[in-house]
């Protein structure tokens, strides 16, 4: 058994593999993730070779992706699979575990990867569960939508709205916790047109193009992928609602499933006009692994130190041991200068008093829960309470749905 980077000659054999695992008809789909991602490296493509034969891959995706307010290096895996001939043997186990080895080679702080099998499996593997909300909503008449005459909403157009949506993309999630950092050249990749990455319709004022709305219209539901506007647009996203639900009218839509949390401001408009009962779903298996956790802590600390900054409030130099799952050692100083450093060890380190799981620590990171949350009664100074309730607050976190990956 061998496990390494696929040859160029090999790569039929992955492709051909990934449709036998997930769709036969999906050839010129899976090939273009190799000939239209121009971020690809033959390297990216982990395979197990036995007797000269691919028996399992998997596919590497490199990005940056928002934790709180930092950016971090992700390596997103997606596409693993092995041939139902050597399944069950542990091909799969192995080259996952290979591939942390391989992400760190390459910088990554950050796995993610998105299941359709039991997460049991990546658990095993040291993979943490992070929920992704969604909702749905019955469909309801457009007439009761706040009046769009304000803004003209028509078809995106890739040849002219292209750019002006990519920088409104940078501009609304510059702080968003979880999305997915897209260079210029991402928008461009044949596998983010294959995913639905570009919006369905954009809305402009006065000719400049303000918000626009990433949605698709199935045979009795409309699927809500992703909204995008500037913040100080009054009325665009109720323009945008109101021009949903006339569309949903028009093709007799009884549903709307939406791909990100209800707490949205455009969900809460959408809510507020359909007026129906809410059913929350969670739209997908998401799971994280830290390649390396301290330096993954470091990547936070600017951002740490801006909040910091911003706060309030100022703290005088403490330092703290942070409540990291299997790593009881990472320790958080705060230093007189308003510095931070993370170190491996200090014996004045306050001890929190607080036990998280995996899954806990991680929506601490991201935002998904607030230092509050974790420990409203942990046994330590106010003072270290209200300082972590600055370096941990309660955020949205989205990873909008056409990034995978």
């Amino acid at each position: 058994m061998e496990i390494r980077a696929a040859r160029e000659s090999e790569l039929e054999q992955v492709v051909e593999l990934c449709c036998i695992a997930f769709n036969p008809e999906g050839h010129e789909r899976y090939w273009q993730y190799v000939k239209g991602d121009s971020s690809y490296r033959p390297s990216q493509t982990r395979v197990v070779v036995v007797n000269g034969k691919v028996v399992s891959t998997l596919r590497v995706w490199e990005r940056r992706m928002r934790v709180g307010a930092s950016l971090v290096t992700m390596g997103g895996i997606g596409g693993v699979c092995t041939h139902p001939n050597y399944r069950s043997v542990g091909y799969a186990s192995a080259l996952m575990r290979d591939t942390i080895g391989y992400l760190q080679t390459i910088g990554c702080d950050l796995g993610v990867l998105f299941t359709i099998i039991p997460e049991a499996f990546y658990r095993h593997l040291g993979w943490a569960s992070f929920p992704m909300h969604g909702f749905s909503v019955t469909c309801t008449s457009a007439a009761r939508a706040a009046d769009a005459s304000a803004w003209q909403i028509t078809d995106f157009n890739p040849e002219t709205d292209l750019d002006a949506v990519a920088r409104l993309y940078d501009i609304a999630n510059v702080q968003q916790s979880g999305a997915i950092a897209r260079t210029r050249a991402y928008w461009d990749m044949a596998p983010c047109r294959i995913r639905g990455v570009l919006p369905t319709v954009v809305a402009r004022r006065d000719g400049h193009i303000s918000g626009y709305l990433n949605y698709e219209i199935g045979e009795k539901t409309a699927e809500v992928r992703e909204v995008g506007c500037v913040s100080d647009s009054p009325g665009i996203l109720d323009a945008l609602v109101s021009y949903l639900l006339k569309a949903c009218e028009v093709q007799e839509i009884e549903k709307i499933a939406v791909k990100f949390p209800s707490q949205h401001p455009f969900a809460e408009r959408l809510i507020a006009v359909c007026d129906n009962p809410v059913t929350q779903t969670e739209r997908s298996k998401m799971m994280l692994y830290a390649i390396d956790l301290p330096v993954l802590l470091r990547r936070l600390v600017v951002g740490w130190e801006s909040q910091i900054a911003d706060a309030e409030q100022t703290f005088a130099p403490l330092t703290v041991k942070l409540p990291t799952p299997n790593n009881p050692q990472i320790v958080l100083r705060h230093n007189a200068d308003g510095t931070l450093q993370i170190v491996p060890e200090d014996t004045d380190a306050v001890d929190l008093g607080v036990d998280l799981t995996e899954a806990d620590f991680w929506q601490l990171l991201l935002g998904e829960i607030g230092w509050e949350q974790v420990s409203p009664d942990a046994l330590v100074s106010p003072e270290i309470s209200a300082f972590l309730a600055v370096l941990f607050p309660k955020r949205d976190v989205i990873f909008w749905s056409p990034d995978q990956y």
